[in-house]
């Protein structure tokens, strides 16, 4: 079997790493209760228009510790090849649990924040916690070269502050649980304080299906940290039309579509592997 890498990602420095972390949590809001509120003051700063002077293919000439957007071998997002997938035997665990959440609206994506003990997954050994959520729309990665209507990512953290994303895309169909729960309080929200959502686990929002696609990468928006194992569920789930407008609509203007391009793969491996049963 082939490895994940053929050749190291950027920035393997374990100081270096350490701080493009702390950075990188920092605007991601997982240590700082005012991180919401520096997130909506970066948004302005990054955009996905075509041709804009702050499109995506410009992200890393807009700060210099961005510049791994532009430099990085392991940019996320991709497409998946199930063709040239390879299969490995199951390596991942979910355990979920309830923990209160606040839903916080930062501009480029509305944000479900943790700010307790919800569980998380384990891959290969290592635990990661979850953290928080948030959708894009269309999707940001495909799979043969389909692009679904939008995708829910799962951001997790390990005690060595580590990141593993959990990814379910969907399709245009029946209403989204999780959603719909959350319907009375998305309506109309610009608080990017946040607001209190009661308790959720993600047990009930969890990627459909048994079958699950792996590689290394990256976040999808700046600083575009590399050494993110990502993994992305096969099965699409289904989100309603009226969803994604009302997930999007109270959004600035020119983030409603916010996916970004299909990055390069170069010499990485996507990774195949299935799960005895729905965990």
């Amino acid at each position: 079997m082939k490895p994940l890498f053929k050749s190291k990602p950027t920035m393997t420095n374990p100081n270096l790493l350490s701080l493009a972390l702390l950075s990188l949590l920092s605007f991601i809001s997982i240590c700082s209760v005012n991180a919401s509120r520096r997130l909506a003051d970066v948004d302005k700063q990054f955009g996905y228009a075509a041709g804009a002077p702050n499109e995506p293919a410009k992200w890393g000439s807009l700060r210099p510790d961005w510049k791994t957007c532009e430099i990085g071998k392991f940019q996320s997002p991709l497409n998946i090849d199930t063709k040239q997938a390879q299969m490995q035997p199951p390596d991942l665990k979910m355990a979920y649990k309830d923990a209160p959440a606040k839903l916080v609206n930062i501009g480029f994506f509305l944000n479900i924040e943790w700010q307790g003990d919800a569980g998380g997954i384990s891959i290969n050994g290592v635990n990661y916690n979850l953290v928080h959520s948030h959708w894009h729309f269309p999707s940001e990665h495909t799979i043969d070269g389909k692009r679904f209507d939008a995708e829910l990512h799962l951001v997790h953290s390990s005690e060595k502050e580590e990141l593993a994303v959990m990814a379910s895309l969907y399709t245009i169909g029946q209403p989204d649980p999780l959603i719909q729960s959350l319907a009375d309080k998305m309506k109309g929200l610009t608080d990017t304080k946040g607001i209190d959502v009661g308790t959720i686990s993600a047990s009930n929002i969890k990627c459909g299906g048994t079958k699950y696609f792996r590689y290394i990468g990256s976040l999808t928006t700046p600083p575009c940290t590399e050494g993110v194992t990502w993994t992305i569920a096969e099965k699409a789930k289904t989100i309603s039309q009226d969803q994604i407008q009302m997930t999007k609509e109270d959004l600035e203007r020119e983030f409603q579509e916010n996916s970004r391009p299909i990055q390069l793969s170069g010499e990485r491996s996507i990774l195949q592997f299935d799960l005895p049963s729905e965990q």
